[in-house]
């Protein structure tokens, strides 16, 4: 006996069907797997990286406006003093992690903030506790914020745009 194994042929339309059901099928499961990947991506980003508004990012513009707000006195010399401690608001293994922009310290621990703001606040309390008028950087020095011989004459020398 000899067996014969015929194939089945489909008519042309069922072939074209299954053909477009398959690609139907593919792009449906790379969309998915996209738009799963987009929602991941996007919900991630927006919880690590929230939106911060311009005037809450740490610039020479807004801590100026901020130190002028809070009526700090010296103003300028406090502003170089923010850029000098912190590397023009770029350093690493400074304060700055820790929103502490004018490097101050508690038993030879950075004192932490919420942000920056807050540190040019308390910047102000302090300063109205300690500093009576007079040189300004002479009283830096003798509060021991100065403890590099240097100090002076690097704050003297930093240029910021007005």
């Amino acid at each position: 006996m000899e067996q014969t194994k015929e194939k089945k042929q489909l008519p042309v339309n069922i072939i074209a069907y299954r053909l477009v059901k398959k690609k139907i099928n593919k792009f449906t499961r790379r969309i998915l797997g996209l738009s799963s990947l987009f929602i991941l991506l996007s919900s991630f980003s927006l919880n690590n990286n929230p939106i911060i508004p311009s005037e809450n990012i740490l610039t020479v513009e807004n801590l100026r406006a901020l130190l002028e707000a809070e009526g700090v006195q010296h103003a300028d010399i406090v502003l170089r003093q923010a850029i000098q401690e912190t590397g023009w608001f770029k350093c690493t293994s400074c304060s700055l992690s820790k929103n502490n922009i004018f490097g101050f310290y508690y038993k030879k621990k950075y004192l932490t903030y919420d942000d920056w703001q807050d540190c040019v606040r308390y910047y102000k309390r302090w300063q109205d506790r300690h500093y009576k008028g007079g040189d300004y950087y002479a009283f830096l020095k003798k509060v021991g914020f100065a403890t590099d011989p240097m100090y002076e004459k690097r704050l003297k020398a930093l240029t910021v745009k007005e």
